[in-house]
């Protein structure tokens, strides 16, 4: 128990995000249409659906690693919170991908749509991680 406290601690938004980075990669490779299906289809008239789980992929599980490795060594450096950053910095590009997809759909209808706020929220998260990971000089 006292090890998996160790990992969350601090940790929890990261954790969360890369679970659904990564479940949301496989499952654009079981059904590709998942993307162009929703209001994320704007995004799929810049990036194929394909490009978008293997950069959801890549990222969740450079994440994953990041978050693994955090607070160990690796040749006396701490790798775990660089990755962190890098890792955090590059989902919250992705993540305003989605955002102004949905600005899109937003200026499209005449209303807003209610997932611009979270993943705009979303964004900022990342950001406040990538911040506060490089910092502090060691994991929040």
């Amino acid at each position: 128990m006292r090890l998996l406290h160790y990992y969350l601690e601090g940790r929890r938004f990261e954790w969360l995000i890369t679970i659904a980075m990564l479940w949301l990669a496989v499952a654009m490779f079981v059904s590709p249409q998942i993307l162009r299906a929703s209001a994320f289809q704007w995004v799929t008239l810049v990036m194929t659906p394909w490009f978008i789980a293997s950069c959801l992929f890549a990222l969740g599980w450079a994440r994953l690693i990041g978050l693994l490795l955090n607070g160990h060594e690796v040749r006396g450096r701490r790798v775990g919170p660089m990755v962190r950053a890098v890792t955090a910095a590059l989902c919250a590009v992705m993540w305003v991908q989605f955002d102004l997809a949905l600005v899109q759909m937003s200026i499209t209808q005449g209303f807003m749509s209610p997932g611009v706020p979270f993943w705009s929220m979303f964004v900022l998260g990342e950001l406040d991680v990538a911040y506060r990971v490089v910092a502090n000089g060691r994991s929040p």
